[in-house]
């Protein structure tokens, strides 16, 4: 399973860009802000860039804002890639809760009139999102949407694989993206009980793997991916897959061992060399992070590799989380230099090489990625 990255780009909390993201993972610095409506803590988008074709794409189609933000992220990893509409490509866009604000918006509206806006129906379905990214970029190929709860983007990365690996297309765009900071979608995460109440005061109002935990927190954003199937000189690769899931009890699917997790990460390295950084799923939950943990401990007997997580800058980010993380570590390996866990300040940096990157979601769907630095 091999494929050459091209291309990135990324939008979340800790930036606009992924190079913006990499000055805020290695400053440490605040990210997260209190919702108006709820007081509850978000980690939220709070500048997008000026964009002349996306604002002129924005005012004619008013898509939802979630996306507008695959918008972003997704000409940043198409300009970096070179592509045209006459090279071609196929896009593949995951999402856990699809066009949130504009469901509740038509929703709204329905229950106040009795009658939902026109647009309604194509506006607030899962494939608008994908469709809309065609449009925007002029190809003519596969655009596709698709939902596996936390998992979403990754997903729609191993799908893009197999499109490679089968010689379906040449080229793939793949992604996640997710904005759902909603009172109703907030009010969702928190009668689950695994909501984090900050102090004011806290840098991170998200901590993954802090003890004792710290709780989740809901981020949005998107991260994109263009995928090749040729090699590329100096770009780096995808080496290793494993995808899977497990039909644990209660309400995530996912076992106190993260047995899916065992399978996936296992099914990643089988055709790689041993990575030297883990960038862990680890959404500050007490339940999932346990269960990564202990899956981590199983995998790797012994001394495991170092392990991190960039939710204390993100949030947890849904359907966006896996591609974001990845093309985290993809910084990291470009920069040559690993990010730790900014509350545990006895992390020691190193030159990531080879990075195993997990991802999670509710029914217990697991994927592992593995991603090598150029040779």
């Amino acid at each position: 399973m091999r494929a050459t990255i091209a291309g990135t780009g990324a939008v979340c909390a800790a930036g606009s860009t992924a190079t913006a993201c990499w000055d805020t993972y290695r400053s440490g610095k605040k990210t997260w802000v209190r919702d108006a409506s709820t007081g509850l803590p978000v980690y939220a988008v709070s500048d997008l860039p000026v964009v002349v074709e996306i604002d002129r794409f924005q005012a004619e189609r008013g898509v939802d804002r979630t996306t507008l933000l695959a918008l972003h992220a997704a000409r940043q990893a198409v300009t970096a890639a070179g592509w045209t509409p006459e090279t071609g490509f196929s896009i593949l866009v995951g999402c856990s809760r699809g066009p949130t604000l504009a469901w509740e918006s038509a929703y709204r509206s329905f229950a106040a009139e009795g009658v939902p806006p026109l647009r309604t129906s194509p506006d607030t379905t899962l494939g608008s999102i994908g469709f809309a990214l065609a449009d925007f970029f002029d190809v003519q190929s596969l655009a596709s949407s698709l939902s596996v709860t936390c998992s979403s983007g990754f997903h729609a990365l191993l799908h893009g694989l197999a499109l490679l690996q089968s010689g379906m297309a040449d080229r793939v765009l793949v992604g996640g993206t997710e904005a759902s900071l909603s009172e109703f979608t907030l009010r969702q995460m928190e009668i689950l009980r695994v909501y984090a109440t900050p102090d004011s005061g806290e840098p991170y109002a998200c901590r993954p793997f802090s003890t004792p935990p710290s709780g989740m927190v809901i981020g949005e954003g998107a991260a994109f991916l263009a995928l090749e199937r040729d090699p590329r000189p100096g770009k780096p690769r995808i080496t290793g897959l494993g995808f899977g899931r497990e039909g644990g009890q209660g309400a995530t699917g996912i076992s106190r061992d993260g047995t899916a997790l065992q399978a996936t990460m296992r099914a990643a390295l089988a055709t790689t060399p041993a990575p030297n950084l883990i960038v862990a799923h680890a959404p500050g939950t007490r339940r999932g992070d346990a269960a990564e943990r202990a899956a981590l401990g199983i995998v790797f007997p012994g001394l495991p590799p170092p392990v991190t997580s960039l939710k204390w800058a993100t949030g947890h980010t849904f359907g966006a989380s896996g591609p974001l993380a990845l093309v985290a570590a993809i910084e990291m390996m470009d920069h040559g230099e690993s990010l730790g866990l900014p509350y545990h300040r006895s992390q020691n940096k190193i030159a990531p090489e080879t990075v195993l990157v997990n991802a999670t979601g509710f029914g217990g769907n697991a994927v592992s990625v593995v991603v090598q630095g150029p040779v």
